[in-house]
């Protein structure tokens, strides 16, 4: 049991033009906060795009 909240996994797939895509999971209980994320450290990662997805 995970104590103090629910928390859930979050996938995040970078893909970049100039190699393979790069993967990311971070635990968060909020998709929208796992799609702000994943915005924001696109340009990180030199990403043209990126999906989100619930893994677990």
């Amino acid at each position: 049991m995970i104590y103090g909240g629910v928390r859930m996994l979050a996938r995040i797939v970078y893909y970049r033009r100039d190699s393979l895509p790069e993967e990311v999971v971070v635990v968060t209980n909020d998709l929208e906060k796992a799609k702000r994320l994943a915005r924001d450290r696109a340009k990180e990662f030199n990403a043209f795009d990126y999906e989100v997805e619930w893994v677990a």
